[in-house]
């Protein structure tokens, strides 16, 4: 059985003697809003109980009132209404938000830098876990500039280091994108430094020891611990109670940065085994019994696959990266999405409750499934030996034929 839709509560209203206190008329909602003024606050109830009553009238003006409200506004309840609020009356035709602000560069993110600060840039994460990285900085006679392949299992795999031109490393970052379709993001060079640090710290023993050496010389000053790359794009409080960036986040596998997400093999067998069961089961069942057994199996999966703490921990991170990969490209409401879906991976909710992890676990399963379906189907016609099972299942789907 399918699960109904949650419904969201409106604000309790408040007791009439309050209502009259405050000056406040529930026929009118932006008279109401116009009186709270000063004392927009106060009673955070009050405040939302109303932003709730403007959210239902049909009122070009109310959106660009409670849009200006939304700055002023501390309450976590309070602000959840009004996004509720807009957001119910740009569904009806009554507001637009406006146009976002385009993301600030890596330089303005970073405040005022010397000319000769490293650089650095990063790519979409690929289905596999797989990145590329690069830095550089000026130096004297060029650029020193060092590249990467890192993967979030093995650390680094590749790595090369050397001197170039400016216009030889643009010329490279645009060769790159062209033929393989990988863009490169310019990214804060202290994260990327990061990027890099960990990577290294994942890395087999004794590969590549110049690495630590060349991080030096392009950033002997690099901070231990910087923010995420995304943190200086959004407030990851303000997302955290975005509830409709939350669930918009499926519409995410539609971004090229996440789009080809898949959980690795190794993480669903036992799953596809309880599938693969399920569907060749010759217990008989009615069609729509096995449909729904399968179903049931797959919901489990969805539940399970991605329980264990490392493996949401991958994800989340992926979630972040992305998010801030996404917000460069000017799309900031998918970049919310993302994050907002990070930290509900990281805060521990259940995985049916994120959308975009629920569906890349579904996607998942069903193509590896479809996959061995094949592969055994394959191994099935260039057999000559008939087992008894096949005879019992060939035997079943001709009788279900009659």
């Amino acid at each position: 059985m399918s699960r109904s839709k949650k419904k969201t509560r409106s604000p309790k209203t408040p007791d009439a003697a309050r209502i009259a206190a405050a000056g406040l008329d529930p026929a009118d909602p932006k008279a109401s809003l116009a009186r709270l003024g000063d004392r927009w606050g106060a009673e955070p109830d009050l405040d939302a109980w109303v932003v709730s009553l403007a959210g239902g009238i049909d009122d070009a003006e109310v959106g660009g009132i409670l849009h200006g409200l939304e700055a002023r506004t501390t309450d976590k309840n309070v602000r959840r209404e009004i996004k509720r609020a807009l957001y119910r009356l740009e569904q009806r035709g009554h507001w637009s938000a406006p146009d976002a602000p385009t993301p600030p560069t890596a330089r303005e993110l970073l405040g005022a830098d010397e000319a000769d600060a490293p650089a650095g840039w990063l790519s979409p994460i690929d289905p596999t876990g797989t990145r590329l990285v690069w830095m550089a900085r000026k130096v004297p006679g060029g650029m020193a500039s060092l590249s990467a392949v890192i993967s979030e299992d093995h650390g680094i795999r590749e790595f090369h280091s050397g001197k170039t031109t400016r216009s030889a490393l643009r010329d490279a970052h645009k060769e790159i994108a062209q033929r393989s379709g990988i863009p490169l993001t310019e990214t804060p060079w202290p994260w990327v430094h990061h990027v890099l640090r960990d990577a290294f710290d994942r890395t087999e023993r004794g590969r590549f020891p110049d690495v630590p050496r060349v991080l030096k010389t392009l950033a002997p000053d690099a901070p231990e611990n910087p923010p995420p790359a995304i943190d200086g794009v959004l407030d990851r409080g303000d997302v955290s109670s975005d509830a409709e960036a939350l669930a918009a986040s499926a519409e995410l596998l539609g971004e090229p940065e996440i789009g080809t997400w898949l959980l690795p093999l190794p993480w669903m067998e036992e799953t596809l085994g309880k599938l693969a069961d399920t569907e060749s089961s010759l217990v008989v069942v009615s069609p729509a019994a096995q449909e729904e057994r399968m179903r049931e199996a797959l919901e489990e999966g969805v539940r399970t696959l991605l329980g264990d703490e490392a493996r949401r921990r991958r994800f989340a991170h992926r979630l972040e990266e992305s998010a801030f990969l996404i917000a460069r490209r000017d799309d900031l409401p998918h970049a919310r999405s993302a994050l907002a879906a990070a930290l509900a991976t990281r805060e521990g909710r259940p995985i049916a409750e994120i959308p975009v992890l629920a569906e890349i676990t579904r996607r998942s399963l069903a193509l590896a499934l479809q996959m061995r379906s094949s592969e055994q189907k394959e191994k099935d016609e260039s057999s000559l030996v008939v087992t008894p099972q096949q005879a019992m299942a060939e035997q079943e789907r001709a009788r279900r034929g009659r």
